[in-house]
C-alpha cells in the first residue's frame, strides 16, 4: 500500500523533474515522453526507459527507508485497518493478497501510463516532415505548375515521377 501511494507520488514528481531538466537542457529524447518515431526512435525509447528505471529505483530506495523509519506507525495503522477482517483468515487473505494489491496496482499503472504515454501535442515530434507539410508542398507545386494553361500535360498528381515512360519525364528531358 505504501508503494502504490507514496511510490506513485514520488514517481510523478520524478517524471516532472526529468521533464523540466529535458526542456531546460534540450534533451530531445526525453522531451517528448512516449514518442518513438523517426530514425532515432529506438535510442529515444532506451533513454526514456533508463530514465523511468532510474526514477523507480530512487523511489524504491526512498520508500524502503521511509518504511524502516515508520515501521511502528505502519504496524499500528495496519492493525487498525485489518482488525475487522481478523475473524476470518480467508477473507483477510483475500483482501491483503488479491483485492488491495490488484486495485491499487491498476490505479498505479493507469496514472503512470497517463504520464508516460505521448499526448496529442507530441504528434510528429521526431518526424522530419509531417503529412500536413508534405501535402501542403504538393498542393503548392501543383498550383504553381498548373497556372501555365497547358491542358495537354497530365496532372502531376496522377503521374508517377519515378516511371521512365511518363509524359512528364519525357517532356522535361
Amino acid at each position: 500500500m505504501v508503494d502504490t501511494t507514496l511510490g506513485l507520488l514520488l514517481a510523478i514528481w520524478g517524471l516532472k523533474a526529468i521533464d523540466r531538466m529535458a526542456n531546460e537542457w534540450d534533451w530531445v529524447s526525453l522531451k517528448h515522453s512516449g514518442v518513438y518515431e523517426g530514425v532515432d526512435g529506438l535510442l529515444h525509447w532506451i533513454h526514456q526507459a533508463v530514465a523511468w528505471l532510474l526514477i523507480l529505483t530512487v523511489c524504491k530506495v526512498i520508500i524502503y527507508f521511509c518504511m524502516i523509519w515508520t515501521a511502528d506507525g505502519l504496524a499500528y495503522f495496519g492493525s487498525l485497518l485489518f482488525t475487522p477482517l481478523q475473524g476470518n483468515i480467508r477473507f483477510e487473505l483475500l483482501f491483503v493478497m488479491i483485492f488491495f494489491p490488484g486495485v491499487l496496482n491498476v490505479i498505479y499503472f493507469w496514472v503512470a501510463d497517463h504520464y508516460l504515454k505521448a499526448g496529442a501535442e507530441h504528434t510528429g515530434a521526431h518526424e522530419e516532415e509531417t503529412l500536413d507539410t508534405e501535402l501542403a508542398k504538393k498542393k503548392e507545386s501543383l498550383l504553381a505548375d498548373g497556372e501555365g494553361g497547358d491542358d495537354t500535360e497530365a496532372p502531376k498528381i496522377w503521374v508517377n515521377d519515378d516511371a521512365p515512360n511518363s509524359v512528364q519525364n519525357s517532356a522535361v528531358v
